[in-house]
């Protein structure tokens, strides 16, 4: 069952739109697409993107992003990305494109106009909107695609609620939201893989209830002999995403301050489970406030503290929006 936040800005939670329609498999979608140009690029992208496995062992279950989402979030290593190039690579996904439009034309984008095109959406996305899209999208699909348990659920809704919160924060740590956005959505990835490969151990300890989040490592340490944190590295490395993201994958419960963009996932995540969004249930959760006293940069509490009240009423809107 949801746990609920019981700060007095939470409105009662609207109802759940109809999830999204299935998301075509990308061999598939190559075979009923009709431009050529797209059928060439998707073609090319299956080749260059296929994911080394060797290492994962049975974290291979967790099937890899669609060969265009990887190809996306390689581009946040570049300064030099285009639209053009942005736009290539989703029309070569019709599925992703028309999931893309779907939630450009959604309440929360609020654009003002219908949109029906895909490189009109990236037009008034931008690239790095577009691309931070894509990664949600494409991490909702392959939570989705699995069982449809409340604990796949708490997982998504935290590590949407981690992004929300990340992207709200990150001008004060002077950080790209859209990356922001897309490495704290990312974080949680070894919670997901070790979720595919265990089914039955894994759900069986997420039920549990634990002190802190030690406890939740030692935990899965002894279980399955590594932390989602180390899972998490592994995959990203096998799917060849940035360093960055590797970083975050697997450092995301420690305290430090060396990178800001981890720094400012850390909080982001200490913030969501006070939020009452936990992926694992611990006793230790605090308020948001005293989270930002005790986890954040010292010269930035101030300005943190003041986001509060719009990063709650954001979440709720992103759930609203993005929940399956």
């Amino acid at each position: 069952m949801r746990l609920r936040l019981p700060w007095h800005w939470f409105r009662k939670r609207a109802p759940v739109a109809a999830p999204p329609p299935p998301i075509l498999a990308t061999a598939e979608v190559l075979e009923r697409q009709s431009p050529d140009h797209a059928a060439v690029r998707g073609a090319e992208l299956l080749e260059t993107n296929c994911v080394e496995t060797s290492e994962l062992g049975e974290l291979a279950k967790l099937p890899p992003f669609r060969p265009v989402v990887i190809s996306l979030l390689r581009l946040f290593d570049r300064s030099d990305v285009d639209l053009e190039e942005v736009c290539g690579l989703v029309e070569a996904d019709p599925s992703l494109a028309s999931e893309i439009l779907a939630v450009v034309n959604s309440p929360l984008f609020a654009v003002g106009q219908r949109v029906s095109q895909p490189s009109h959406a990236i037009a008034l996305l931008g690239a790095e909107r577009t691309k931070s899209l894509a990664a949600t999208l494409a991490m909702r699909s392959l939570m989705a695609g699995g069982p449809r348990t409340p604990i796949v659920r708490r997982f998504w809704t935290h590590s949407l609620a981690t992004a929300t919160i990340a992207r709200h924060l990150a001008p004060a740590f002077q950080i790209a939201p859209e990356h922001s956005h897309v490495a704290a959505l990312l974080h949680d990835l070894g919670r997901n893989a070790l979720l595919a490969a265990y089914p039955e151990r894994y759900a069986t300890l997420s039920c549990a209830a634990y002190e802190n989040t030690a406890e939740i490592l030692q935990a899965e340490m002894a279980e399955f002999g590594m932390t989602h944190c180390h899972a998490g590295t592994l995959l990203a490395r096998a799917w060849k995403l940035p360093s960055i993201f590797m970083e975050v994958a697997g450092r995301h419960h420690e305290n430090s301050f060396d990178i800001a963009l981890l720094s400012l996932v850390q909080l982001s995540c200490r913030l969501a489970d006070d939020f009452m969004y936990q992926a694992i249930g611990r006793r230790d959760t605090g308020k948001p406030p005293e989270t930002i006293d005790e986890h954040g940069p010292q010269a930035l509490r101030g300005a943190l503290a003041d986001r509060l009240d719009s990063m709650a009423e954001a979440i709720e809107i992103a759930i609203r929006a993005l929940d399956f």
